[in-house]
């Protein structure tokens, strides 16, 4: 089966995906708990009812603690679906031993534009094109040029059609200086007791690329009271490329307070073609903290991979991050609520 085949059956899927979603969002879900909760043998209404609270407080608990460590880390995962009015600068250096010394101004804003729909959001995404591949992440949602570089500018409008904590459904469609896109991401959460699945997919087309999937499924529990463990299974297919890309990555957070936390980190990525191999590995620590200022960050992060396109030689590096965030409020009664 080629990519093109593989990129049909993941739009049936993404489609089938979202209409279920919206479908059963609408559906009363009390009959349904209901039924399941005969079938609880010895216990009583009462117990039961004590039993589904203390579920349901659990599940609420590890929601809220990985949407907090998501924006305090800046991850993907909440901005792609955070409707609001927001902007960061960041400044990245980077340094190692196969790219020696880089450095990378970033500039991101996001508009929430209620006068024309609540549901509505203009992105805007500024950086300087040349390449930094000490922070790279091959399966990364950022598009970047057949060099390898990120893209200069983009801007578009993003339209949210489902937003909740369980289901996440948006539409986007811009363009950069070299082409347009279009496309519509959907995420949904599935609770396993302690741990919770998420499972996103990000279907788009580029006038220059032709078609792209990028798909990822989360697994997370806390593990303590200021742990967060995550592991991320992620797979590429672009309509332009024979292979395959993938990976396997694991997170291990802990939040040492309102203001720092530690994310320890490992991952490792294949690819079908030529012949199917391992393409790099990646063993980090990521040291974030806001300083002087809630809206001022600091990220210090050690690294070494194992590139395949080095011979699997190791490849120590560091990157230091500066970032300034505008619109950003400091989400203390988010983090009373989840940490101690």
């Amino acid at each position: 089966m080629n990519n093109m085949k593989l990129l049909a059956v993941m739009v049936a899927v993404l489609l089938f995906s979202s209409t279920s979603a919206v479908i059963s969002a609408q559906e009363k879900p009390e009959e349904w708990g209901a039924e399941q909760g005969q079938d609880i043998p010895i216990l009583d209404k009462e117990q039961e009812k004590s039993l589904d609270k203390a579920q349901e407080e659990a599940s609420e608990t590890l929601l809220d603690a990985a949407r907090w460590i998501d924006s305090f880390f800046e991850d993907n995962r909440l901005l792609a679906e955070e409707n609001t009015t927001r902007g960061t600068v960041k400044l990245s250096l980077g340094y190692s031993k196969n790219d020696q010394f880089e450095i990378k101004p970033r500039f991101d804003l996001r508009l929430k534009l209620p006068r024309l729909s609540d549901q509505v959001n203009l992105f805007f995404e500024a950086a300087d094109d040349e390449d930094f591949n000490i922070d790279s992440d091959p399966l990364g949602d950022r598009k970047a040029n057949n060099d390898g570089t990120d893209n200069e500018l983009t801007g578009g409008l993003r339209y949210f059609l489902k937003e909740s904590k369980k289901i996440n459904i948006n539409f986007d469609t811009g363009a950069s200086w070299n082409y347009l896109f279009a496309g519509v991401r959907f995420r949904s959460v599935q609770d396993f007791g302690k741990w919770d699945g998420r499972f996103t997919n990000r279907l788009r087309y580029y006038t220059d690329d032709g078609l792209e999937n990028k798909a990822s499924y989360d697994l997370e529990r806390q593990v303590g009271e200021n742990w967060l463990f995550r592991t991320t299974t992620s797979v590429n297919l672009f309509e332009n490329e024979s292979g395959i890309p993938h990976s396997q990555y694991f997170r291990l957070y802990h939040v040492l307070s309102s203001h720092q936390a530690i994310s320890y980190e490992s991952g490792v990525y294949f690819n079908t073609e030529p012949s199917y191999k391992l393409t790099d590995t990646h063993l980090l620590i990521r040291y974030r903290q806001r300083f002087f200022r809630d809206w001022l960050v600091l990220e210090i992060s050690p690294r070494i991979t194992f590139p395949e396109d080095h011979d699997r030689e190791a490849n120590p590096g560091i990157v230091i991050k500066f970032e300034a965030a505008i619109g950003y409020q400091a989400d203390e009664e988010g983090y009373r609520k989840v940490f101690r």
